[in-house]
């Protein structure tokens, strides 16, 4: 009976070391797909993992621009790990669109909006350009004295975009990236291409029979910018967009403007001289009543009507 009931044990250890063993291997077995089927999610996983842009604003807890800050970099990295394989990130409109609903201004979006949507390893489809349109108008509402923004939206619009779009949509956004670029040449900035893309604009503009544009854009572009060989092409164009009357009339206001500026601040820049304003005369310009009287302007687009009604 004794060796019955040792008999009886070893058995029963036995089995249970089978069913250990069995155990582990089964786990082995189903663990290795679970985790290639779970390690990198699907593009509607991606989409889904992330939270609708009001409810995250909700999930930031008032540390909007954190959250906003976090979930860009987390933009970035997915966008080069999909490059690096070869795949699409789909997920990624939804990021920056959730990004800038969390902070409006936070600019770094706009200005990459066209590469991440736009430069990947598999083609980008129509949907992805209209998409990073919105996204630059977005910027623009949320950032409208941001050069740098105004800029890329403009260069995307009329030159990157309509390569990749069907025929009716070329001239609206071809159109719509000149006046973008056109907005740019009215901000001050130390980006010394800008001025190269307002000609640029001024070229899109003028095909599109954009006339007054034209010329509004290459007038404050010669009023603020002192690189000659700039202003050299700015004034070709204008004379081109303008009668020979017209023509005389702006050269004279040009003369007038750089001799109001070398008689009273010489030594300030081109810019500089054009935000401060012209500088009237005190004692002659006291009063409500002297504000529209010759010679007390204290703006430069006063100072121009004020050419157009006393020409001489």
């Amino acid at each position: 009976m004794g060796c019955a009931f040792v008999a009886h044990s070893y058995m029963h250890l036995l089995l249970h070391w089978a069913s250990v063993v069995l155990g582990v291997v089964l786990i082995a077995l189903t663990r290795a797909p679970l985790v290639a089927r779970y390690a990198q999610p699907s593009t509607e996983q991606q989409v889904s993992l992330l939270l609708s842009p009001e409810h995250s604003i909700a999930l930031s807890l008032g540390h909007r621009e954190a959250l906003a800050d976090y979930l860009f970099a987390n933009t970035l990295v997915q966008y080069g790990l999909s490059f690096q394989e070869k795949q699409r990130f789909e997920a990624t409109y939804k990021y920056l669109d959730t990004i800038t609903t969390l902070a409006p201004t936070f600019d770094r979006p706009y200005l990459y909006a066209d590469t991440l949507l736009t430069l990947r390893a598999i083609p980008a489809s129509f949907q992805d350009y209209l998409d990073t349109r919105k996204l630059h108008e977005r910027g623009l509402r949320a950032l409208p004295f941001h050069t740098e923004v105004w800029s890329v939206a403009g260069q995307f619009a009329a030159y990157l975009a309509p390569a990749h779009l069907p025929e009716q949509y070329k001239k609206e956004f071809k159109l719509a990236g000149a006046r973008a670029m056109a907005r740019a040449c009215e901000l001050a900035s130390n980006n010394a291409n800008i001025p190269y893309h307002c000609i640029s604009a001024a070229r899109i503009m003028n095909r599109a029979g954009q006339r007054e544009a034209v010329i509004r854009m290459l007038s404050r572009t010669l009023a603020v910018n002192d690189d000659p060989e700039v202003r050299k092409m700015a004034l070709a164009y204008l004379e081109q967009a303008v009668s020979e009357r017209e023509k005389e009339r702006y050269g004279q206001r040009i003369q007038a403007l750089e001799a109001a500026w070398k008689a009273e601040l010489p030594h300030a820049s081109r810019i500089m001289m054009s935000l401060l304003g012209p500088g009237p005369k005190v004692w002659d310009c006291a009063g409500a009543g002297a504000s529209r009287r010759a010679g007390c302007e204290t703006s430069w687009r006063d100072w121009s009507e004020g050419m157009e009604r006393n020409p001489g």
